[in-house]
């Protein structure tokens, strides 16, 4: 396994149990535990992790966003396999509004490798707007309001009010996390006002989902997965929670 390779198995395992041990690392990486802490004083320096005795922790809270540079660096294989499965989603001529964040950056990415005619892409995500900007066929436009630095997204009234004027064919929403009882929440307060506007101004809501976001809390309610038409996940649902997706007129697409 390369260095690059391993440090991502690391933040992976980060987001998953939000500590990890050298020694027990070490034992699955097959390396020595001084290999191990190389690749965490390389994390934290890089601003990824925080170091403790004997390992390192994940400094993501219910109160606090995990900055874009963070977010983008795991479970990338997953988003975007997910991203690609979204793509299908998007036809010529639709209107379209695309949530801040990093799984809908890849699927930005492979609408950037397309051709379209008269595709319009309405986002808050900085990252997003600048990747299609200068894609023929693409009209883009920015959600204007305050920048949140840690996500490189605007948002509160006035990213609001613009998307309450306007419809959408569509609307592709990402999370920070579901809970078991199906709320999606998130640690930002200014974000919830532009994602319900999204969904009230779209004819279909889909929500994009890596396995990491579910069982999981923050602490704002944004609304219910019952809202959503179709989700795009790797996780690998119940029988149970299939039933429950169904139930509710969810499309549940795993990839």
């Amino acid at each position: 396994m390369l260095p690059a390779e391993r440090r991502q198995y690391i933040l992976d395992k980060l987001y998953k149990n939000k500590a990890v041990e050298v020694n027990d690392l070490a034992k699955e990486l097959e390396v020595t535990p001084m290999t191990i802490r190389r690749d965490l004083q390389l994390l934290e320096d890089s601003g990824l992790v925080e170091k403790s005795h004997g390992g390192a922790i994940l400094t993501e809270s219910v109160v606090k966003e995990a900055t874009y540079r963070n977010r983008k660096l795991v479970h990338i294989t997953e988003k975007r396999r997910i991203a690609k499965a979204a793509l299908s989603l998007i036809e010529p001529s639709m209107s379209i509004y695309m949530d801040a964040g990093t799984t809908n950056y890849e699927l930005a990415t492979l609408i950037a490798e397309q051709h379209w005619s008269d595709l319009t892409i309405v986002t808050n995500d900085l990252a997003i707007a600048q990747l299609l900007s200068s894609v023929a066929g693409v009209r883009v436009l920015m959600a204007g309001g305050t920048i949140d630095a840690e996500s490189a997204a605007t948002c509160g009234v006035f990213a609001t009010s613009m998307v309450k004027s306007m419809h959408f064919d569509i609307c592709i929403l990402g999370t920070q996390a579901i809970t078991p009882d199906w709320r999606i929440m998130s640690a930002n307060v200014e974000k919830i006002g532009v994602k319900r506007a999204s969904i009230a101004s779209s004819d279909k809501v889909v929500l994009l989902a890596d396995h990491s976001k579910f069982n999981k809390h923050k602490l704002y309610y944004l609304f219910n997965l019952w809202e959503a038409d179709i989700l795009v996940t790797d996780y690998r649902a119940s029988e149970a929670e299939k039933n429950v997706f169904t139930e509710h007129d969810v499309e549940y697409i795993q990839i």
